[in-house]
């Protein structure tokens, strides 16, 4: 073959080569989930309520049908305060981060502008390791009275979460643990409520970080106070997240021990 013929044929090649690289499509845009309402049967509903901005950012969340409604900034991608806006309550919930841009503090102040509370967070690379909340008391300054301590699997989905209440102000020292296991391969969307202290505390959000990646087939609790295991079963949108939660649960000690009963949450999206 004569070396022009093969120059020809080369250059018709990367032609050819770099029109097929041009023919290939843009990856598609990952959809974002945009979480509107979990409503649990017999609890105020909404339970949990979502509003957000035009770049999908969170903008509003509500607990418990008002119980309590914040207003949510931002810090670039972070959330930096969270405030509740109810008539009785306008507390603040402030975020300091590190300087890999992991929560590592939330600050609570009252309307007065008095620091009166924080959660600090421990980290194990880029999971949480633990949680302690304190309190202000008198003179006696900030004192720990809820301690959470999570293990993982390898996938990031949280394994179990240990959670110790030391006896202070009367309160009765108490421990237990909850496992989490069996997990679906779709979209967790509410991991954040297993760090809420129901109608006892604030409720907060932490920007990209999530526990359970996915959803727990199964629940175990034992330890101080009720026991009991729930089998979960799911349905799911086209998205892969979760419309419905179906649990049965069965009592383990007590006098309801042996007992069983049904959970159910329902979710709907933007």
């Amino acid at each position: 073959m004569r070396p022009g013929i093969t120059t020809t044929i080369m250059i018709l090649a990367l032609i050819m080569a770099s029109c097929k690289k041009d023919l290939v499509s843009p990856p598609a845009p990952v959809k974002k989930i945009l979480l509107k309402d979990i409503i649990v049967p017999g609890l105020p509903s909404p339970y949990y309520h979502f509003e957000y901005r035009v770049d999908s950012t969170i903008s509003n969340v509500s607990f418990a049908s008002g119980f309590t409604m914040y207003d949510v900034f931002y810090s670039g991608n972070s959330i930096s305060e969270m405030r509740n806006n109810i008539i009785v309550n306008h507390d603040t919930l402030r975020y300091v981060y590190d300087n890999l841009n992991n929560v590592v503090m939330i600050k609570f102040f009252n309307d007065s502008g008095v620091l009166y509370r924080h959660v600090l967070f421990n980290y194990d690379g880029q999971r949480i390791k633990s949680i302690y909340w304190d309190h202000k008391e008198g003179t006696a300054g900030f004192i720990i009275d809820r301690t959470l301590t999570l293990a993982f699997f390898p996938d990031g989905n949280v394994k179990e979460i240990k959670e110790h209440r030391p006896a202070i102000n009367g309160q009765t020292e108490t421990e237990f643990t909850t496992r989490y296991d069996q997990y679906d391969d779709k979209i967790n969307v509410d991991d954040f409520s297993l760090l809420l202290d129901g109608f006892h505390d604030h409720l907060f959000l932490l920007s990209g970080v999530h526990i359970q990646k996915n959803n727990p087939l199964k629940e175990v609790r034992t330890g101080d106070g009720v026991n009991y295991t729930v089998d979960y079963t799911y349905t799911y949108n086209n998205d892969g997240a979760p419309l419905t939660k179906n649990g049965e649960l069965l009592f383990t000690n007590g006098g309801q021990s042996g007992q069983r009963f049904q959970t159910s949450t329902l979710y709907s999206y933007y």
